[in-house]
């Protein structure tokens, strides 16, 4: 049985069949013929960065350094390329494999994933070829020039799967550097001048530059090689459209002004003997980790907080979340949905899912819930 996911959802992969030991990541999506859209899989750890940078796996590094994680262009057409993942191979201190698409220099073409459609993503047990997931983006893209498909990750000493399906104003460059791999500055237009007899030593490069010469008679002298110089096509560095980062952060302020519930929020008053309690717990944070915790705790308005309080052994039923914000006139998908963009903000992922008849917080969140509970219990 395939099992076909939404944005945000997390399923296990390993922990309930061992044998899952060889993975097939197909990608395919539709694209106008003249965009260039490229797939790439990055292998990161605890500190969510690249391991090394062997283990970016892209068109011009096909294979992670130990062979673990390998590129190749797919046959099939149901897919247009897929990753070969061996898990039992993949480094101890790689824990999450993201999945990512750009399309090459957005910037200098205008191109964006808004005219990239039918994007999908599946998985594949390779031990008996049998497709176990599926992920289609049903959803259209904006102005975005890379997306975050998925990602594999470790929990528990098994492998999971997160559908992320995000997408963001930057190409492969900023995913890079926001993964910790090192990019070439923009080179300036001496710099990009190249002499013709010089061979390239960047094995990433994505062209490859061929000088053509007439044929040659049996002993005749080679001719010394020009040294004019040509102009070399270099990716360049994409950056962040702020603007429209800031229109989209104003329109989702706008929706939440529309139910009210921001506006009640900013009304209330604090009761008297508020206590501040630093969220501290027996799981350690880092310090880094317990100040995003901090700010989201005090992201939340309070209905939010009192929604958490509702939620008991990690999850809290449909029926008894509707009655609850029913009176408020709060959508139930629209108010799970405010609280995990709240926590992909302040804790890079989400919270909380809603599955068949039931509200349940992911089982790696189930420590920190009880935590932020126990601090809304001692405030109010």
């Amino acid at each position: 049985m395939v099992l076909s996911l939404v944005k945000g959802q997390k399923v296990d992969l390993t922990k309930n069949n061992s044998n899952m030991n060889v993975l097939h990541i197909g990608l395919d999506w539709q694209a106008p013929k003249h965009f260039d859209v490229d797939v790439s899989a990055f292998l990161l750890g605890h500190d969510e960065k690249i391991v090394r940078e062997e283990d970016f796996v892209f068109y011009g590094q096909p294979v992670s350094s130990n062979g673990s994680v390998s590129l190749e262009e797919s046959i099939s057409t149901i897919e247009k390329q897929h990753f070969i993942i061996n898990l039992s191979n993949i480094p101890e201190e790689a824990q999450k494999i993201s999945f990512t698409l750009t399309i090459y220099e957005s910037d200098l073409n205008g191109q964006t994933f808004q005219d990239v459609s039918d994007i999908k993503l599946r998985i594949v047990d390779s031990r008996i070829q049998q497709e176990v997931i599926i992920f289609p983006i049903d959803y259209s893209f904006t102005k975005e020039s890379a997306l975050v498909l998925g990602t594999l990750y470790r929990y528990s000493g098994e492998w999971k799967f997160h559908a992320v399906g995000s997408g963001f104003f930057g190409g492969l460059a900023d995913l890079c550097a926001d993964y910790g791999v090192a990019v070439d500055p923009p080179l300036n237009e001496s710099q990009n001048l190249v002499p013709t007899n010089q061979t390239p030593t960047d094995p990433n490069q994505r062209f490859q530059t061929v000088q053509e010469r007439e044929g040659t008679s049996h002993g005749e002298a080679i001719p010394t090689p020009p040294t004019e110089l040509v102009q070399l096509k270099r990716s360049s560095v994409v950056q962040f459209n702020e603007g429209r980062i800031e229109t989209l952060s104003n329109q989702s302020t706008e929706l939440i002004h529309l139910f009210g519930d921001q506006q009640e929020d900013a009304a209330q008053t604090p009761l008297p003997n508020r206590i501040e309690t630093p969220l501290t717990s027996n799981f350690l944070l880092t310090g880094a980790e317990e100040q995003d915790t901090d700010v989201f705790f005090h992201s939340l308005s309070g209905k939010e907080k009192t929604f958490l309080l509702m939620i008991d052994h990690g999850k809290t039923s449909v029926n008894e979340a509707k009655d609850y914000l029913k009176p408020h006139g709060l959508m139930l998908a629209l108010f799970v949905n405010t609280i995990n963009e709240k926590a992909n903000k302040h804790l890079d992922d989400n919270l909380l899912q809603i599955e068949n008849e039931s509200i349940k917080v992911y089982e790696e969140f189930e420590p920190l819930v009880e935590k932020i509970k126990e601090r809304i219990r001692n405030e109010y």
